[in-house]
């Protein structure tokens, strides 16, 4: 399952050979012509969730997924039945705490709070966790490589919001505790998790609204009392968590590709 990265790397092969060609004969038109629409087809392939969003709005299209519609907007889906409409919101959750690292105390803060800020939910939250098992040496590379990222961009910015740098710090201690239990020859595991919630209402406006309102408070609660990020999902990747409800991905290969 390499189809997302052989794209990716046969966009960017093209272009760079579109720019020797208009290098070698002299004739830079239609090569860089050629560059640019591979460069665009990178582009969208990586960031469709960004772009494609800004042209369905603009040509209000609306996608199909058998009796399920994508608004332009793409950033929820919604169904209509006989009685109204119903439309879910999906969102991705980033953990950078785990209660392996925290004392008897610590862990029963974290439960009771996790406990108390879902017992004060009105509606019904659906939190879901792919697991699965990663190859040692190639995880070793990518931990060190997202840890210095992180590192780069916390040196580099020189003002950067208090929440920000709080976030950027609790992602830095998530990748040093990961790399200390590897050294300490703990097996680790990747846990891709995110959550949806639905709204029901008499009219889509309605059934909109409350879903919105459900999401935005659910946000709230998650990163509050699991200390984790929590973004909306647009797009492909809205797209993705929803069929991933019903057929979830069988390898580590085809989760890197889905999420690559």
């Amino acid at each position: 399952m390499f189809i997302n990265r052989a794209i990716t790397s046969i966009c960017i092969l093209g272009g760079v050979m579109a720019i020797i060609i208009s290098l070698v004969y002299g004739n830079p038109l239609l090569p860089l012509i050629a560059a640019f629409f591979f460069t665009l087809s990178l582009a969208l392939w990586k960031y469709g969730y960004i772009i494609i969003p800004f042209f369905t709005k603009a040509t209000n299209i609306i996608e199909v997924h058998s009796g399920y519609e994508v608004p332009p907007s793409r950033d929820y889906i919604i169904k209509k039945n006989e009685a109204g409409y119903y439309a879910s919101k999906f969102l991705e959750v980033q953990f950078y705490e785990s209660s392996m690292d925290k004392n008897s105390d610590e862990k029963k803060t974290m439960f009771e709070s996790f406990e108390k800020a879902i017992s004060s939910l009105k509606y019904i939250v659906k939190i879901t966790l792919m697991i699965s098992t990663l190859d040692l040496s190639k995880h070793i590379d990518e931990i060190k490589t997202r840890r210095s990222t992180v590192e780069s961009k916390k040196a580099k910015e020189n003002k950067i919001a208090a929440d920000e740098t709080m976030r950027m710090d609790r992602e830095l201690a998530y990748w040093n505790r990961i790399l200390d239990r590897i050294t300490q020859g703990e097996r680790p595991v990747e846990i891709i998790a995110f959550a949806s919630t639905t709204a029901f209402g008499l009219t889509r406006d309605e059934a909109l609204s409350r879903v919105s309102r459900q999401a935005k408070e659910l946000k709230t609660i998650l990163s509050s009392s699991l200390g984790c990020d929590i973004r909306e999902l647009h797009d492909l990747e809205m797209l993705k968590c929803f069929d991933w409800d019903y057929f979830s991905p069988t390898t580590s290969e085809e989760i890197k590709d889905s999420l690559f």
